[in-house]
């Protein structure tokens, strides 16, 4: 009952890195495969077609002065290979928010590369994959949270920070995974309007019951969207009969009933840092309910021998950046790779997102 990760995706060739000594590549090889702990998917072999990629792509870098941010669910090979820093939203927008350098090259989708514009403008933000889209993203427009502010004057508007800039530029704050909870039950009022997760929305419903009104739009992410609560019971079930005391760890972008069978519930960041925990405790037979990079990460970064279990599904809109992209875009990006924004919008928009930090420091 081991999760079922994709493989390991090989290179396209449509972009040619430069050629390395063979120590170069040997030793870049070795690197990859121990960081990345996955010796039947990422192998040997995997491992040394890939070295070519990393080498130049952190090269360049170095002579360019990027900084690569990558979100969690991006492939192994980008975030153990030429990543600087790697986290869930709320993290990564503060990198880049405080990044020293002057080019900051996104591997994730569009919104994040946006926000990193919003909170840096001064700077060159590169998104390598300009069709990795998100779902939930695209399920709002600006003119939809205009509707639904003329609809209940007054009222706050929190919004997932999975959305365009221009939704961004409308709302009164952005929340994360990490922190909606907080900044929810602290804003002003008995009332708010959460957009656009309705699966988010509802679990804030229940967790501010008795506290405050909650309003909530009808978007979701079609990756958690996928989980049921039967589907869950299902599997804790069969788990159960073939012997696995089962740790269910959950996003809150998936459905009500899917936490209601959840031990523990939190963003990318958090399921992390607790199975990593409950592997140190003992307690190695885990499922995780969210997109598969977060179990990439806990294979890499855990020391225990864990036991993943159950089913890995995988984000399309993630996993469409490869190494040939970032490279291309370091070498010489291509117009609809460099992220603009309108000065109004981003003015706007960064009120939001300066809510954001001002309720999570609070």
């Amino acid at each position: 009952m081991t999760m079922n990760m994709p493989a390991a995706p090989a290179p396209r060739g449509t972009v040619s890195p430069l050629t390395f000594s063979d120590e170069e590549l040997e030793w870049e090889s070795q690197r990859l495969m121990t960081a990345i702990k996955q010796p039947r998917r990422w192998t040997l072999d995997i491992c040394r077609t890939i070295a070519p990629y990393t080498l130049e792509i952190n090269r360049l870098k170095r002579e360019k002065d990027v900084y690569l941010i990558a979100h969690s669910y991006q492939t192994p090979d980008i975030v153990y290979g030429v990543a600087d820093e790697v986290a869930d939203s709320y993290s990564l927008s503060k990198s880049a928010r405080d990044a020293e350098q002057k080019i900051i090259l996104f591997s994730s989708v569009r919104f994040m590369a946006e926000t990193a514009k919003i909170l840096s403008p001064h700077k060159i933000v590169l998104h390598p994959s300009p069709e990795a889209g998100c779902s939930l993203a695209e399920s709002i427009t600006a003119q939809n949270v205009k509707d639904i502010r003329a609809k209940y004057p007054g009222v706050p508007i929190a919004c997932y920070i999975n959305t365009t800039a221009a939704v961004k530029a409308e709302v009164d704050v952005c929340v994360t995974s990490s922190n909606y909870l907080k900044i929810c039950e602290n804003l002003p009022g008995n009332k708010l309007i959460f957009i656009p997760d309705r699966f988010m929305g509802k679990h804030l419903q229940n967790a501010l019951a008795g506290k405050k009104e909650v309003i909530i739009y009808d978007g979701e992410c079609e990756v958690h969207a996928i989980f049921t609560g039967e589907k869950v019971r299902s599997w804790k079930e069969r788990a159960s009969e073939d012997g696995y005391d089962l740790m269910v760890l959950s996003h809150p972008e998936c459905d009500a009933d899917v936490l209601e069978e959840s031990d523990i519930i939190g963003s990318s960041e958090v399921l992390m840092t607790e199975a990593i925990r409950l592997g140190n405790e003992g307690k190695n037979d885990i499922m995780l309910i969210t997109e598969c990079g977060t179990a990439d990460r806990i294979q890499a970064e855990s020391d225990s021998e864990l036991n993943l279990i159950g089913s890995c599904v995988m984000c399309r809109h993630m996993k469409a950046t490869q190494l040939e992209d970032i490279l291309q875009a370091l070498r010489e990006p291509l117009p609809d790779q460099i992220i603009e924004l309108d000065d109004e919008v981003i003015i706007r928009a960064k009120k939001s997102l300066d809510e954001m930090f001002r309720f999570t420091e609070m």
